[in-house]
């Protein structure tokens, strides 16, 4: 079994692959304890196991996992990928980023692959048919948005992430929130747009904590993968591992 921790900039998600790349259980948890990580060892066979972290990987969980003597991976710019890395800077690419691309050329291999993750910021990341990331967007995530106008105006109210009735706001609330939900729209329209002039058609692939408002505005074009992360994880720790 390969255990797959993904340390995010709000929560922690732990996954367990199978022989055959299957997921077979996921974890979401604010902040996880390493006696949870241990309770796995005892539930499952774990024999290989990929790190990936936002910020700083902690050390403790490091020399904790090494008690363990068994393959580990800590995911960065130096570890082998089953694409090619076009980056120009690839010591400051996102693991997220990195895993979600890997996980799209592995699930439609041979297509133009966008990929939209709709965290804490949204990134737009490309890679075309022939498995070569060449990078893509960031920007500031739906939640971001809001609280963004609440903060750096005088009297714009900090309202909910819901989507209005009409596009056309008849309140301040309503104009925040169809600015925001309708914007988001039109911005992964106008990318998807902008990335096929150029290279063709493509397979647009949305994962992230608010991925289902994407999902229910545009469920015949799409292809929704919550787990896309931890399923690139998984699959560059296959790979070294072969």
């Amino acid at each position: 079994m390969n255990l797959c921790i993904d340390i995010g900039n709000t929560r922690v998600k732990l996954a367990i692959f199978d022989s055959n790349q299957r997921c077979k259980k996921v974890f979401v948890q604010a902040s996880i304890k390493l006696q949870f990580i241990d309770n796995l060892f005892d539930q499952w066979k774990i024999t290989k196991i990929i790190l990936s972290a936002t910020g700083t990987l902690p050390n403790e969980w490091l020399f904790f996992l090494q008690q363990k003597d068994i393959k580990i991976i800590e995911l960065n710019a130096d570890v082998a990928l089953p694409i090619i890395n076009r980056y120009a800077s690839p010591s400051t690419l996102g693991n997220d980023r990195l895993s979600v691309v890997v996980a799209a050329q592995d699930l439609f291999p041979k297509q133009h692959v966008l990929v939209v993750d709709a965290g804490t910021c949204i990134t737009y990341d490309f890679v075309d048919a022939a498995g070569e990331y060449w990078g893509g967007a960031i920007l500031p995530g739906i939640q971001m948005r809001f609280r963004s106008m609440a903060h750096f105006t005088a009297k714009l109210p900090e309202v909910k992430a819901l989507k209005p009735a009409s596009f056309i706001g008849d309140t301040t609330t309503h104009s925040l929130q169809s600015g925001v939900m309708y914007g988001v729209l039109h911005e992964l329209n106008g990318f998807k747009a902008q990335y096929e002039q150029q290279f063709g058609q493509l397979k647009l692939i949305i994962t992230g904590g608010d991925a289902s408002y994407f999902e229910s505005q545009l469920k015949n074009e799409i292809f929704a993968e919550p787990n896309l992360v931890l399923m690139g994880l998984n699959t560059i720790l296959e790979y070294n591992s072969k």
